[in-house]
């Protein structure tokens, strides 16, 4: 049992992500970013291609989890490629919810000049 009081951090996946991916390649790509120690207790989330498909892995000291959520309705909000982002408890349920989770940063405005 996934127990969401123990989740120590949060961590979105820029990138999109083939949802052929099975629980043993998503274990090697989040064991190559991360140290052991980072990812018990953490949890890792992928999106679709199509931002309607989300998958979530999570490990704990008795094994790990691959779960999987797919949006009825809509697309998830999802960040930018190369964006690194982390959510807490709250944003999470938002996000299993399809709610916008990510804090959007205002473009800066060009200062253009006519001559």
């Amino acid at each position: 049992m996934i127990k969401f009081d123990c989740i120590n951090q949060i961590h979105l996946y820029s990138g999109p992500t083939s949802m052929k991916m099975g629980i043993y390649k998503i274990q090697q790509l989040v064991a190559f970013n991360f140290s052991p120690a980072e990812i018990i207790n953490s949890v890792f989330i992928f999106c679709s291609r199509s931002k309607k498909i989300i998958k979530i892995y999570y490990e704990n000291e008795w094994g790990f989890w691959l779960l999987q959520n797919r949006l009825t309705a809509g697309n998830f909000k999802w960040p930018e490629i190369g964006e690194q982002v982390k959510i807490d408890k709250r944003q999470l349920d938002w996000l299993f919810k399809g709610l916008d989770v990510i804090e959007h940063k205002p473009k800066p405005q060009l200062d253009v000049k006519y001559y």
